[in-house]
């Protein structure tokens, strides 16, 4: 900025021509800044329509996937383009996930006990198909009845 005051010769100047010269200064600044931003990073403008119910479905989507409005679309579009999913509810999945690596342990441990008679193999697969309920049913609990998030108290 020093450079730039004494480029226009005002840093022997009156106040207000230092005052000037800066706000100039900071104008020209900020315009070369944006204007580097917007070659890196494109901005564009997007109208959501308050009649069509377009703005309020956007609003709704974001609250639900905890994320502001503007980082909702933007993760919604590349969604979109990589064909993926934004996920609602990562504790969910989480769960789920938890459930899954539980059920895939306990039939490892069940396939690795050693058969000592023909009918032990009967009595795993007995094991593995009651745990297969089980998931079944913990799986349509997670699903059915996703805990409340803060918002909904």
């Amino acid at each position: 900025m020093w450079d730039y005051l004494e480029d226009q010769g005002v840093l022997n100047g009156t106040d207000a021509e230092i005052k000037a010269a800066k706000k100039a200064y900071r104008k020209d600044y900020l315009t070369k800044y944006k204007r580097g931003q917007r070659s890196r990073r494109p901005e564009f403008i997007v109208n959501f329509s308050q009649e069509k119910g377009e703005y309020g479905r956007i609003q709704y989507g974001a609250k639900t996937h905890k994320m502001p409005i503007t980082g909702f679309i933007r993760q919604a579009a590349l969604s979109y383009l990589n064909r993926t999913y934004i996920v609602p509810n990562k504790d969910q999945i989480a769960r789920l996930e938890q459930v899954l690596s539980d059920c895939l342990n306990e039939i490892q441990n069940i396939v690795s006990k050693k058969e000592r008679y023909f009918f032990d193999r009967d009595d795993k697969y007995a094991a593995i198909e009651k745990r297969i309920v089980k998931l079944e049913a913990q799986l349509g609990e997670i699903f059915r009845n996703p805990p409340l998030s803060s918002h909904d108290h």
